[in-house]
């Protein structure tokens, strides 16, 4: 009997946390599901539902079953998206749930990865309004292209470069000095993208100081025009 139960205690423990990340998904998309006819084809339960279908798949025919979940799970998120496409053409909602039958088959052998990755999708799902102002608002072209130069010698450049001494009496290594030149880049950075990111907010306050400005005037002149009349 005690051998039964340790065996059954971590398979219900991955039960639990299968249906707990597609809730958990499900209600961020729920919110912004809508209602009526142009409503988004899944929401909590839909969810719900994909995370104990990849954690059942699992559970009977291991990682070749769970790959086929998957797939018929993407055929029907990919016939939802061909039907709506018109009235909603992002595919959010239709990778999210993908991912989450992923994340349910996940559950049964790393349930506290799983539930960490459905955390942070959750976290990228809600902050979508924050993600599109900050990159349509807040950053400029010039930071753009200095992230990607920033990138391009940390990812890109770094990596290639040998790890060893050279030059004479072996006094130089290319390695080490790219990594000083790429603590220079971001030190140097700094100061820049504080300066811009307050001038960005300072000049957001000083066009809601304006708008409020007009509004008063107007909010007046209708005040003033309405008591002409009467």
């Amino acid at each position: 009997m005690r051998e039964l139960t340790s065996i059954l205690d971590p398979v219900i423990l991955s039960l639990a946390v299968a249906p707990g990340i597609g809730l958990l998904i499900g209600t961020e998309r729920e919110r912004r599901k809508g209602e009526g006819p142009d409503r988004s084809p899944a929401g909590l339960r839909t969810f719900a539902l994909a995370s104990i279908t990849g954690a059942s798949s699992f559970i009977v025919g291991g990682i070749s079953l769970l790959a086929v979940t998957i797939g018929g799970i993407f055929a029907l998120t990919a016939l939802a998206y061909w039907r709506g496409h018109e009235d909603d053409p992002g595919l959010t909602t239709e990778i999210a749930l993908s991912a989450t039958t992923l994340l349910g088959g996940l559950a049964m052998t790393q349930p506290g990865l799983a539930a960490g990755i459905a955390v942070a999708v959750t976290i990228l799902l809600s902050s979508r309004l924050a993600l599109h102002r900050f990159v349509r608002s807040v950053l400029s072209e010039d930071e753009v292209r200095d992230a990607l130069i920033f990138a391009t010698a940390t990812l890109i450049v770094l990596p290639l470069l040998p790890d060893q001494a050279m030059g004479p009496f072996s006094a130089l290594n290319p390695h080490s000095i790219w990594i000083i030149v790429i603590l220079v880049m971001a030190i140097g950075a700094l100061p820049y993208h504080g300066s811009a990111s307050r001038r960005s907010i300072r000049s957001s306050d000083r066009r809601t100081r304006i708008g409020f400005h007009f509004q008063y005037r107007n909010n007046r002149r209708h005040g003033r025009t309405g008591r002409q009349s009467t």
